[in-house]
């Protein structure tokens, strides 16, 4: 190979993989709240070319098998693909590691840009014989299609959860059906390549906009409303007025199935939950602002103490406390956020 011919497929290469990072870290950047730190944002990027590596094997073990390249490309690949790159996204809402539009759509965008980096740098000696044209097309068009195609799925799910307030497999149905049918569609000969790509650099940004302007609202509100709660019943307790208070009087109410011992852990259990939660919605509110975000030194130690009680509580005593913490999915959420300490 001649040097001029080595740099042209390594600019063919830049072309096919650039784009959507920059994409990628672009969403990162005008995050507002910083939901997802840069780890997890390079932990699903891992995961997506995990996943590519995954999928090309059993593509390829069925071209092997005689399965005819071109239906399966067109028809059951992007099924494979898109289930592949879904499961990530839907395991991290199941885990409640999401809790917004905006985290999904990011964390589900860099799973499928993950995906198509290494997608592409298996085809690099195809890119090399095809020339810049269709690095271009798989860098601008087909990198971003897998990218979309996940966000969409991710904050599709996100969305269903948190409205149903439960989470099943038909939660992510509909997400996974709009992810496949955009792959599918987008793998059929209908249109040239490059009005596909171009249709997708209009469409995404204007889509992904949306969704980061709704879903801040949505954070914007709850940030607001959770924090008030939070700073009200702290100065409940800190007065001592918490036995008089609803919340105590509940709290009492649970003397006789747990025992007082495990009342007073249920009450320090409260106050420090309310404590770093309201830390963390603070942390949230500074980053939204520009403020930079000082880490609390004493912020290990009261997570060591919150994880201690939480095991003498058991799961039973959680649930029983859900009525003064929150039972919903932002709620959890919120409460592995605390659990980390981080924006993870």
């Amino acid at each position: 190979m001649t040097p001029i011919l080595s740099k042209t497929v390594l600019v063919q290469v830049v072309v096919s993989v650039l784009p959507v990072l920059v994409f990628l870290f672009a969403l990162e950047l005008i995050d507002t709240y910083k939901l997802l730190g840069i780890r997890r944002v390079m932990q699903m990027l891992a995961a997506g070319c995990a996943t590519a590596a995954a999928c090309y094997f059993v593509n390829t073990s069925f071209y092997r098998l005689g399965v005819p390249p071109d239906p399966w490309a067109r028809f059951g690949a992007p099924l494979l693909e898109e289930v592949a790159k879904g499961a990530w996204v839907c395991w991290l809402i199941r885990a409640s590691r999401i809790g917004f539009m905006v985290d999904a759509a990011i964390s589900g965008f860099a799973v499928g840009a993950g995906f198509a980096v290494l997608e592409n740098l298996l085809y690099v000696p195809d890119l090399a014989a095809a020339g810049f044209a269709t690095a271009a097309i798989r860098g601008f068009g087909t990198a971003m299609m897998h990218g979309g195609a996940t966000a969409i799925l991710g904050v599709v799910s996100v969305n269903r959860a948190e409205m149903r307030g439960v989470i099943w497999f038909d939660t992510f149905a509909p997400g996974l059906a709009i992810a496949v049918s955009i792959h599918t569609l987008y793998n059929q000969p209908v249109l040239p390549p490059v009005t596909k790509a171009v249709a997708l650099l209009i469409l995404l940004p204007v889509l992904l906009s949306v969704v980061f302007w709704r879903s801040e609202l949505a954070l914007e509100r709850w940030v607001g409303t959770k924090l008030d709660k939070d700073i009200d019943l702290l100065q409940i307790i800190a007065t001592g007025d918490f036995s008089s208070s609803h919340a105590g009087k509940y709290l009492r109410s649970l003397e006789s199935a747990f025992g007082a011992l495990v009342l007073g852990d249920m009450l320090c259990y409260l106050q420090l939950s309310l404590e770093l939660s309201a830390q963390a919605k603070g942390d949230l509110l500074r980053r939204e602002m520009g403020f930079p975000v000082e880490k609390d030194p004493d912020q290990r130690v009261r997570l060591k103490e919150l994880h201690y009680l939480e095991r003498q509580l058991g799961r039973a005593g959680k649930i029983a406390l859900t009525p003064l913490l929150g039972s919903s999915l932002r709620d959890i959420w919120d409460l592995h956020r605390m659990s980390k300490g981080s924006a993870a």
